[in-house]
């Protein structure tokens, strides 16, 4: 049976390239009969055009045959009206309604749809490449629509900074330009009025820059809202033509959705520049009030922030915030960053208490565990020698816990009362530096020991051993491959 089946086939295949490459009239008469006729007789000549195009390596590198291979598509090009898709010929007529590989396992002539969109971008023959040019800019065919598609998410994915790409003197990472204009695909989907389609998964989020590119905003609410904010964030982080920047900048202005809504205002207080202008702009609000505060503080909003938090609790109304991705570290940054810039003094001040009642807690509750990360960061940032940090480790008496050495916090924070009880020497300092200097920074200690007339505690660099110091090999003494002995 499969002997037959492939016989068929294979005689189907003969005549159809009698037709196309010898020009044979008989054969090409059968071959438009059998196409007319429908059904199982123009499948076959359909796969057989397929098999023909993978015998001439269609699209496969350098062993592709663009002389076998003109002949075929100029045939699949040809006019057919029974065709339900724009153009009318015979490949909208055929082509499946996806755009996946073949599968895998014995090639029954099923086509590659992908590599007739990597012929429109590169085919060798012009004037075959510019009519497939001009069919995927006109196309409505379902399967050459999901093959632009392809061939626009790796290039609208942001990954690595292209050289070449953008204007110059900028740098892009969306690889759809050469020197800030256009390429033959950017040409051909802008073109396509069938594109862009609503994405059937959300989380597609990379072919929202066609939206974009298409000024179709209407379909930014079918992506994920989480993910759609920060890529619109990232597309203003790069460089894009203008009008792709005002639309995704008129688009985070226009959120509906309460997810786009809470992942601006987390990137907000997170310090992105674009995302602080939306917030301030549109005014928008987190839904759990508790985290409202802190946003107010950080986008610089200090009349509401005034109102959001009279009693100076911005830090402990965060950590009880249903709020479900807080980066501790990152907030005491930038709340320490604040700090340091003109802020009013009574708004000034109420953050000063906020970062010194971050005490311990017996409470297990989720709000008790993001202030104890919040110490954390402060610790870490006193060990710094951050002035706002130091000033609320020593004034709350906030001390590393789980068995983390205090003495070198007590020093770099100048505590030396305490540090004097615990430490009358300095010898359990050295100790600790020895074993764990990695943990700090020379330069800190240097700084602080100056200032207060201190010995510097660092310890000073273990000699190396004789077994660290590198050994040289003398050409008398090289092993040899003849028998293992000397040269």
């Amino acid at each position: 049976m499969r002997f037959r089946w492939w016989r068929g086939r294979a005689d189907v295949q003969d005549v159809l390239g009698a037709a196309v490459y010898e020009h044979d009239r008989r054969a090409r008469e059968r071959i438009d009969r059998w196409w007319a006729a429908g059904g199982e007789r123009r499948d076959e000549v359909w796969r057989g055009a397929w098999f023909l195009l993978t015998a001439a390596s269609f699209r496969f590198g350098n062993h592709e045959r663009p002389g076998r291979v003109v002949p075929v598509l100029e045939f699949l090009l040809e006019a057919d009206h029974t065709s339900p898709y724009r153009p009318q010929n015979r490949l909208t007529a055929c082509l499946p309604q996806a755009a996946g590989r073949p599968p895998s396992g014995l090639y029954t002539g099923d086509p590659w749809v992908q590599r007739l969109v990597e012929a429109a971008l590169g085919f060798p023959d012009l004037a075959v490449r510019q009519r497939l040019v001009d069919l995927m800019s006109g196309t409505d065919q379902p399967g050459l629509l999901d093959a632009l598609e392809i061939a626009f998410r790796p290039r609208a994915e942001l990954g690595s900074t292209y050289l070449g790409a953008a204007p110059t003197g900028h740098e892009t990472k969306v690889n759809l330009w050469h020197a800030g204009e256009p390429d033959a695909l950017l040409n051909i989907v802008r073109a396509n009025p069938n594109l862009p389609r609503p994405p059937v998964e959300s989380g597609d989020v990379d072919l929202a820059l066609l939206a974009l590119l298409k000024d179709r905003l209407d379909l930014l609410p079918a992506f994920d809202q989480d993910a759609l904010v920060v890529r619109l964030l990232e597309y203003l982080g790069t460089w894009l033509p203008e009008e792709v920047h005002d639309r995704c900048r008129r688009a985070l202005r226009e959120l509906s959705a309460p997810e786009a809504v809470r992942a601006l205002c987390g990137q907000a207080v997170l310090g992105d520049d674009e995302a602080v202008a939306a917030v301030r702009d549109v005014g928008y609000r987190p839904a759990d009030p508790a985290w409202t505060p802190l946003l107010l503080l950080l986008t610089r909003q200090f009349a509401d922030y005034r109102e959001a938090d009279p009693e100076g609790h911005v830090l402990q109304l965060a950590c009880s915030a249903n709020h479900p991705a807080v980066d501790e570290g990152a907030v005491i940054d930038r709340i320490l960053a604040l700090l340091g810039t003109d802020v009013p003094d009574d708004v000034t001040a109420a953050v000063r208490r906020s970062l010194r009642d971050l005490g311990l807690s017996s409470d297990a509750s989720v709000a008790a565990l993001r202030r104890r990360w919040m110490r954390r960061a402060v610790l870490a940032r006193a060990l710094e020698l951050e002035p706002e940090a130091v000033g609320a480790v020593v004034d709350a008496g906030y001390l590393p816990e789980d068995g983390d050495p205090k003495l070198p916090l007590l020093f770099l924070t100048e505590q030396f009362d305490l540090y004097d009880e615990a430490d009358p020497d300095g010898t359990k300092l050295r100790v600790v530096l020895a074993n764990e200097r990695w943990r700090y920074k020379h330069q800190h200690f240097q700084t602080i020991a100056k200032r207060a007339e201190r010995p510097d505690p660092w310890p000073p660099a273990a000699p190396a051993s004789p077994r660290d110091r590198p050994s040289i090999r003398h050409a008398t003494t090289w092993p040899s491959s003849y028998g293992g002995g000397h040269f």
